[in-house]
């Protein structure tokens, strides 16, 4: 565990409350503390709540901290390892290896009502290393084709088709010998898109036990199709961050992206009429374009005491329940992992719902094995490596693998 703590960051003297003190004086709420990564439209959303439940009763007070998701991991391990931090953090589903495996989160399996914990979905309850370590509001973060009807009617079904779609969308509309239009748009060079092309092709980052699983003839072969888009059939641009394809489709220069539930709403308020696709299926092996998705879940702090946790259970529940669920879809667009919300009417509320549904129904969950975040490092320097053209599909899949394998063992290994 010593180096996984060098690892994750630099300690910080960071104030606490979990284990801090005994029961308040009498007539003092208990105050439970959230710290969490939240982005802006349900940060502001958990603010209101907490404002709206404080002010309906005056036994239990939520006080919540925003975070970047770096520094609220780093913050928080630090601090709970010295009896600190928050009673509860939200975060993705990723985190739990990290945190389970420096023991600063509480498994919850004896500790929620199992009633309660029967409504979630298979992916509200998110696990690691066969214990329950957090409860979920949402599940999401996945990647789908995103595409304006206005310039694309039909979405490709296929990966052939998305090939095709290069000689009739991608042009040069000024005559300078470039183009200016392009079929599609997305940030192919960040390993995190290249995964559902991976998937297609039956690859996957790891094994069960978490080793790297990088070279592969998938990995290559996955590799090869994203580099025949840009230079055989022209469907994206010879070259395309994050930033530069948003503008691209924002703004009309593009008639499709790869993107996730974080830019919908911004597409939306720029005037794109969006549209939601799963990601196609590849012919040569039946397999669908697969992104990762991660649930976000509450995680319990081990150094919150005793007499206060039926109090801290509690608010979890509010927080993780049918009511608050239902609520966030309507408002958030965000996937309910309650089995009655999401079979419920509010999933019939929202094109956008539904369709983003039917992208989760084809993928697969991120690992929420600790080694996943050296896999990524691992994989991004070889991926861009082969995007530039310095090595080939095959020589990139052997350096991640490589990489990969040496960045889990310096971590992990004492």
């Amino acid at each position: 565990m010593r180096l996984l703590l060098v690892a994750l960051g630099f300690a910080v003297a960071v104030g606490g409350c979990a284990g801090a003190s005994g029961p308040p004086p009498e007539g003092e709420p208990v105050v439970v503390r959230i710290w969490h990564q939240k982005d802006a439209a349900e940060r502001q959303f958990l603010d209101d709540w907490a404002a709206a439940y404080n002010a309906s009763q005056d036994t239990v007070r939520v006080e919540t901290l925003y975070k970047e998701t770096e520094e609220l991991r780093n913050h928080y391990v630090f601090a709970a390892i010295g009896g600190k931090g928050p009673d509860l953090i939200f975060g993705p589903a990723d985190n739990m290896g990290t945190l389970g495996i420096t023991e600063t989160i509480r498994p919850l399996d004896d500790l929620v009502d199992p009633a309660f914990l029967a409504g979630f979905t298979d992916d509200g309850r998110v696990t690691y290393d066969g214990h329950l370590y957090g409860l979920a509001d949402q599940i999401g973060n996945h990647l789908t084709f995103v595409y304006n009807p206005a310039l694309l009617p039909d979405p490709p079904a296929t990966m052939a088709e998305l090939a095709a779609l290069g000689s009739t969308l991608t042009r040069d509309t000024d005559g300078d010998g470039d183009p200016d239009q392009y079929a599609l748009v997305w940030n192919y060079t960040e390993p995190f898109f290249f995964i559902p092309f991976l998937t297609s092709f039956g690859g996957w980052v790891m094994d069960d036990a978490g080793n790297p699983t990088l070279d592969t003839p998938e990995t290559v072969a996955a590799i090869q199709y994203v580099l025949d888009l840009r230079d055989r059939y022209g469907v994206i641009p010879r070259e395309a961050d994050y930033e530069t394809a948003k503008a691209l489709f924002r703004d009309d220069y593009a008639a499709a992206t790869i993107d996730g539930p974080w830019s919908w709403g911004g597409y939306q308020e720029a005037g794109v009429d969006v549209q939601l696709s799963p990601l196609p299926v590849n012919e040569q092996t039946g397999l669908y374009a697969q992104p990762m998705a991660a649930a976000k879940a509450y995680s319990l702090n081990p150094a919150v005491p005793d007499w206060k946790l039926p109090t801290v259970l509690g608010v979890l529940e509010l927080l993780t329940g049918d009511a608050i669920q239902a609520q966030m879809a309507r408002e958030l667009a965000t996937i309910p992992v309650r089995t009655s919300v999401r079979e419920s009417g509010v999933m019939q509320s929202s094109a956008l719902l539904r369709q983003s549904l039917a992208q989760i129904e084809h993928s697969r969950p991120m690992p929420t094995e600790p080694q996943m975040r050296q896999i990524w490092d691992a994989m991004r320097g070889p991926y861009q490596l082969v995007m530039n053209g310095q090595v080939s599909a095959a020589e990139g899949a052997r350096l991640m693998q490589e990489q990969a394998e040496k960045r889990i063992a310096d971590t992990f290994l004492n």
